[in-house]
């Protein structure tokens, strides 16, 4: 596998890489619950409100490129870092100055030690091998965060009682799933077998292609947008994996594996499967 800084200048990428350029090409189908709702960016702000700083603007990190994030109510002067390992997702999805964003590996990270106060992340550490990749970047945001500095991290969780596959395609084929982005996030936690393994992208494709056949007849039948149903094409023949955990998991690897943080507060939204997509405010003691 290439270096971080070699994928970015060449831009020949693993697959999970290619996998988000993919995703990057087709921004706007990359919907809710998989992106965040109003509901989630107003709780990030008043988490970012939390922040104990002495007037001045924080030093903030976000992992990834995600617009939301980037345009909440920052006071003025707030230094901004965004890093993302995918070139391709920094040119498309990046909205704020070029030189405030860096292609990089999360788990390379090269940041002074106590240099950020704030650090943001949606739905990125669920990309992260459970529980040694999780534990690395644990570890580096210690040494990254000042005191008191916070961890704000949306998450996709499994739910209390596994669904089974089977049930996850009994309620698309009988039309109670809104939408592909439901859709997969369901998988993602009912085709997983256990943690460490996590779910690979082409069995979320292929249980869908096998449940549904034609794509285009079940948008048309459920009433969905094409172009956002067809985007679980891109998860055809991917080796990527994501990793679905829980709050407690991702608890204790902050807390008690790598140490040095305190669980301040969480907030489950109320829209479809909100209670998969907690947001965990994470205080570095």
């Amino acid at each position: 596998m290439k270096k971080p800084s070699e994928q970015c200048r060449t831009g020949k990428t693993p697959d999970g890489a290619g996998q988000w350029a993919k995703v990057a090409r087709n921004w706007n189908l990359h919907g809710a619950p998989l992106r965040p709702s109003p509901e989630d960016v107003s709780f990030s702000e008043q988490a970012v409100g939390a922040w104990r700083g002495q007037g001045t603007p924080p030093r903030v990190l976000l992992l990834g490129v995600t617009p939301e994030l980037y345009r909440l109510p920052w006071r003025e002067g707030t230094d901004f870092l965004a890093v993302d390992r995918t070139m391709e997702v920094i040119d498309a999805v990046w909205p704020g100055r070029r030189d405030a964003a860096r292609c990089e590996d999360w788990l390379e990270m090269k940041l002074p030690a106590a240099s950020r106060d704030i650090v943001l992340c949606d739905g990125g550490l669920n990309l992260l091998a459970y529980p040694d990749e999780q534990q690395r970047l644990a570890s580096i945001l210690r040494e990254v965060l000042a005191e008191e500095g916070l961890c704000i991290l949306r998450l996709f969780v499994r739910p209390a009682e596994r669904e089974t596959r089977d049930a996850v395609l009994a309620d698309l084929m009988g039309g109670r799933i809104p939408n592909m982005n439901v859709l997969k996030l369901r998988l993602w936690a009912a085709l997983q077998e256990s943690p460490s393994l996590g779910v690979e992208l082409d069995t979320v494709w292929r249980t869908v292609h096998d449940a549904a056949g034609n794509l285009e007849e079940l948008a048309s039948r459920l009433g969905w947008p094409l172009d956002e149903t067809l985007f679980i094409n891109a998860y055809q023949g991917s080796t990527t994996r994501y990793w679905i955990g829980t709050v407690d998991e991702v608890a204790k690897i902050f807390c008690q594996d790598i140490g040095g943080f305190e669980l301040a507060s969480m907030h489950v939204p109320t829209y479809e499967c909100g209670q998969q997509c907690p947001t965990v405010v994470l205080r570095r003691t």
